[in-house]
């Protein structure tokens, strides 16, 4: 296994290093974090270790704006996409990519997996996404994680994308945007849960 960083230049004025963690594989696990959630809180850094485990290549992004310590402006999309587009292409060509996006990162993650036409061979993990994520997600493959209390994604959201043959969609009961509830020990229970969810997304997207 070798760890590196790939380290570019961002509007924000300040270099981003993307963890770029490689051992042979063909297959690339890209981690895209959320609006103030970084690739290494626990839903991502657990999601980037079950990819290792599945003998997955795995590049965890950093935004711009994260590099900066400054707060994101919606009107700065584009930016953070143009940019993580830039990463990804950079990097060899892989015959599967798999996206594990946190809340915004769905609407990262599903944008690009489009404009760099590379829908057919992405399966995505879509984690507490946004509502603006949805077309995307209906467009898309793989598996949907909310929480039955995320006050940002509904049970009218959650609507839109259930019954489609092309996506699983799992809601952890009680849980909030971060899928925690308020209890330490349940929210340590659930997370157990939601690491075997990881493992059956992997194993469907490796062997379709």
């Amino acid at each position: 296994m070798n760890v590196s960083n790939i380290i570019m230049s961002s509007y924000w004025g300040r270099e981003v290093k993307h963890k770029y963690i490689t051992q042979g594989s063909k297959a690339l696990a890209v981690i895209f974090p959320g609006k103030n959630y970084s690739a290494d809180r626990s839903l991502l850094d657990y999601a980037a270790k079950a990819a290792r485990e599945h003998n997955c290549d795995v590049l965890l992004l950093e935004y711009g704006y994260q590099s900066a310590r400054v707060d994101f402006k919606r009107e700065e999309m584009s930016i953070i996409i143009e940019e993580c587009k830039a990463v990804i292409a950079s990097l060899p060509d892989y015959k599967r990519f798999l996206f594990i996006s946190k809340s915004m990162g769905a609407v990262i993650a599903g944008r690009i997996a489009e404009e760099l036409e590379i829908q057919k061979k992405t399966s995505h993990l879509y984690i507490t996404p946004l509502p603006e994520a949805v077309p995307l997600i209906q467009r898309s493959r793989g598996t949907v994680i909310y929480g039955g209390s995320d006050p940002l994604f509904g049970q009218e959201h959650s609507g839109e994308i259930s019954g489609l043959n092309h996506l699983k969609v799992y809601r952890i009961d009680d849980a909030n945007h971060s899928l925690e509830v308020g209890s330490v020990n349940e929210s340590l229970a659930i997370l157990l849960v939601i690491i075997n969810f990881y493992h059956e997304f992997y194993r469907d997207a490796l062997n379709p």
